[in-house]
């Protein structure tokens, strides 16, 4: 039985990192190169053309490369604007003129004040947090939303802190370097995302990374900068080299057969029952049914089982296939409101466990169970398909 690795190789053409525990696929990232434009680089971007009628342009962000802006400027105009949102299908990447930078901690972003917290951090203790960052932000003028990790980690507070002013410091010389720098120059590099995606599947639990591309096993070795100081993997887990000539390394963990059931329709429970999953470009619907051979032996009194049985493993599909955006779940229909209020509880509890911000709405009036989940770059199926 494979127990906690992650597997790190081309397969067809792109870079899949895989995260294996107990035989099972854990999580999935795709990536096109591995140093790719990465989700919050700041570039010096050139405004190309306004959109008529709507409050937003066009830009310019490398030759012959054009991204989006929900913002109007005049032409010509030159200025510092963020990679929010990665190119997907016919959609240019949208950018932004609200520079963020991310920790493990904090994220700070510019020109706004505020404070806000994670979810995630009990009620009761969340004023304590704000208190200790309101005049701190008030001062520098900037918005924090406090992460996680600053209630989690041993000391996270004071952590936080620490961060808190490094980032304030990055943030005050991009518009520095800005105004120097020519067009398309890149004025702030976050981590790329597989140095990122690897130190969360640490935190995840993740024994060793394993590699048969030489490339990326220099890339691994390699110390990069982040917000609070240098960063180097080889002292956080063990990095292996895979030379087996024999058998390719995709073979070995079965990357064909794993992605092509991390990427069906239908995924079936313990219990017999299982679930749809259908994604389109407004939301994704997913429906759970009791399944011919389960239908019969079901009971009211055993719906909630299989219910939650199901958020468990919804919660995780989300994950895997890092979908976003509005998600509606149909459950198996029950009887009393005090087993919709047990699957409720249930469904926030291991929400929480996600790497990203996933919410629970409500029931509606045909007890349809609403969801929210922030998205993150591309989903697994555009990331395989596109091109």
């Amino acid at each position: 039985m494979i127990r906690d690795l992650a597997v790190f190789t081309k397969y067809e053409d792109k870079y899949v990192l895989m995260h294996i525990a107990d035989d099972e696929v854990k999580h999935l990232y795709v990536y096109q190169e591995p140093d790719g434009l990465a989700l919050g680089t700041v570039i010096n971007c050139r405004i190309d053309n306004q959109i008529e009628n709507i409050d937003s342009c066009f830009v310019a962000y490398a030759p012959k490369s054009t991204g989006y802006l929900d913002k109007k400027y005049r032409n010509g105009e030159i200025l510092p604007l963020m990679l929010k949102k990665e190119a997907i299908d016919n959609k240019k990447p949208l950018f932004t003129d609200v520079i963020s930078i991310e920790g493990e901690y904090v994220v700070v972003s510019a020109g706004r004040s505020f404070v806000k917290v994670s979810s995630k951090i009990p009620a009761q203790e969340k004023d304590a947090y704000i208190q200790a960052f309101k005049e701190k932000a008030d001062r520098e003028g900037v918005g924090v939303i406090i992460r996680t990790a600053a209630y989690t980690d041993e000391d996270g507070i004071d952590k936080a802190k620490r961060e808190f002013d490094s980032i304030v410091i990055k943030l005050k010389e991009i518009p520095e370097k800005s105004e120097h720098a020519p067009q398309y120059c890149t004025l702030y590099s976050p981590l790329p995302a597989y140095i990122s995606d690897i130190m969360y599947l640490i935190k995840s639990g993740i024994k060793e990374v394993v590699t048969d591309d030489p490339a990326i096993y220099e890339s691994l070795h390699k110390e990069y900068s982040a917000v609070t100081g240098p960063v180097k993997l080889t002292d956080r887990v063990g990095i292996r080299f895979y030379e087996d000539k024999m058998l390719e390394l995709s073979k070995l963990y079965s990357f064909s057969g794993r992605i092509s059931e991390c990427l069906k329709r239908k995924v079936y429970l313990k219990s017999g029952a299982s679930i749809t999953i259908d994604q389109t470009e407004a939301l994704t619907a997913i429906d759970v049914n009791t399944a011919s051979n389960a239908g019969k032996t079901l009971k009211n009194n055993t719906f909630l089982a299989v219910n939650i049985e199901a958020a468990d493993e919804i919660a995780r599909q989300l994950v895997l296939r890092n979908i976003g955006g509005m998600i509606i779940i149909d459950f198996i229909n029950m009887d009393l409101e005090s087993d919709y209020d047990e699957l409720k509880n249930h469904l926030i509890k291991v929400l929480k466990s996600d790497r990203e911000y996933c919410r629970f709405i409500d029931f509606t009036g045909l007890k349809l169970c609403e969801l929210t989940r922030s998205r993150r770059g591309k989903s697994l199926y555009q990331s395989l398909r596109s091109r």
